[in-house]
C-alpha cells in the first residue's frame, strides 16, 4: 500500500467539496434522488435516509417503498413524496414490485437502495431486476444495509452490471460477508472490496475508510461513539446519496458525506450528551455542520 495514496480528511479539505448552489437553481437542478427501501417490519430506515438527503442539499427526493412501509412513511414525511408499490405477504418488495418502482424513479438522477428492505428471496429477485435494468445503470448509486447483504449472497447481480458512480457503505460485518471471509486488515480489505465491485467503499467504524476502485484512500477519524446507534448508518447513506445527486463523484461524495455526518454527530453530542443522541438529532445538525465547515473555509 502506497502511503501517498492515503489522505486524512479534515474540514478544510472537505469544505472544498461542498456543492455550489446557483442563485438560479430549481429543485431539479439541485439534484434528484430516489430512495428505495423499507418493509412492513422496518419502515423507519428509508425515512431517516430520505430526511438526511433533503437536509444535505438534494432538491427533490422521492421515497419508494412497499405499500405498508409507504403508508408509515407518509405519516412521518411532509415535504418528501412517497410512492407505494406492490408487496409480498410479508410486506416486502418482490419481483412484481419492479415495474411500479421503475416508473416512480424515472426522474431520479441518483439512487439509494437498501435501507430496511429485508433480505428474503423475493427482495433479492426485486433487487436483481433493479440493478440489471439498463435505464438505471448509468445513474449514480448508493447500496446500503440489506442491499449489501443480498449482494454478498449473489455478487454476480452487481459485478455483472456496468455501473456508473457507485458507493457501497458496509460496516465490518457486512464487509466480511461481501468478501466471504473475516476481515484481516481493514485497509487492504477495503481496497479489495473496492476493486472487486469496481466501486467506492465506505468501510464504517471509529476510523472510517473511503476507498475508490483505483485504490485512492481517504480516512475519516473524527467520528465518535454518539454515532454508534441503530439508524445512524441510514442517515449517512442519505447524506452521501444526496451529494452524488448534486454531481459529486463517488469518492468526493463519500468523503464529504462521512465528514458532515461526523461533524453533525459532534454538534448533537455537545447539545444533548453522549447518551441522548438519536439519528434524528444527527439529521437536525446536518445544516449547522455544513455552516461550520463553510465558515472554516472562509476564515
Amino acid at each position: 500500500m502506497n502511503e501517498q495514496d492515503i489522505r486524512t480528511l479534515d474540514d478544510q479539505f472537505c469544505a472544498q467539496l461542498i456543492p455550489h448552489v446557483s442563485a438560479h437553481a430549481n429543485k431539479y437542478s439541485r439534484g434528484t434522488l430516489g430512495v428505495v427501501g423499507g418493509c412492513a417490519q422496518y419502515p423507519g430506515a428509508p425515512i431517516l435516509a430520505s430526511m438526511a438527503a433533503v437536509r444535505s442539499g438534494a432538491g427533490y427526493v422521492r421515497l419508494v417503498a412497499p405499500n405498508d412501509a409507504a403508508q408509515s412513511a407518509r405519516s412521518h414525511l411532509v415535504s418528501i413524496p412517497v410512492s407505494a408499490c406492490i408487496q409480498n405477504e410479508e410486506g416486502c418488495f418482490c419481483a412484481r414490485s419492479f415495474e411500479q418502482v421503475r416508473d416512480a424513479l424515472k426522474k431520479s438522477g441518483a439512487l439509494l437502495v437498501g435501507p430496511g428492505m429485508g433480505t428474503s428471496h423475493d427482495v433479492a429477485s426485486f433487487l436483481e431486476a433493479l440493478l440489471s435494468c439498463p435505464g438505471f445503470q448509468d445513474r449514480p448509486l448508493v447500496c446500503d444495509a440489506d442491499a449489501l447483504n443480498i449482494i454478498a449472497a449473489q455478487p454476480d447481480m452487481f459485478t455483472g452490471a456496468c455501473r456508473a458512480e457507485c458507493v457501497l457503505t458496509p460496516h465490518e460485518g457486512e464487509a466480511a460477508r461481501l468478501l466471504g471471509r473475516p476481515l484481516i486488515s481493514r485497509y487492504e480489505d477495503a481496497r479489495e472490496l473496492a476493486s472487486m465491485f469496481n466501486a467506492t467503499v465506505v468501510l464504517k467504524g471509529p476510523e472510517t475508510l473511503i476507498v475508490a476502485a483505483d485504490g485512492r484512500t481517504n480516512v475519516m477519524n473524527s467520528g465518535g461513539p454518539e454515532l454508534a446507534k441503530a439508524g445512524t448508518g441510514d442517515v449517512l447513506a442519505g447524506i452521501i446519496a444526496a451529494l452524488l445527486a448534486q454531481g459529486l463523484d463517488a469518492l468526493d461524495a463519500a468523503s464529504l458525506g462521512t465528514q458532515i455526518h461526523a461533524n453533525a454527530g459532534k454538534l448533537a453530542l455537545g447539545k444533548l450528551g453522549i447518551h441522548a443522541v438519536m439519528p434524528e438529532d444527527i439529521i437536525s445538525y446536518i445544516g449547522p455542520a455544513f455552516l461550520t465547515m463553510e465558515a472554516n473555509q472562509d476564515s
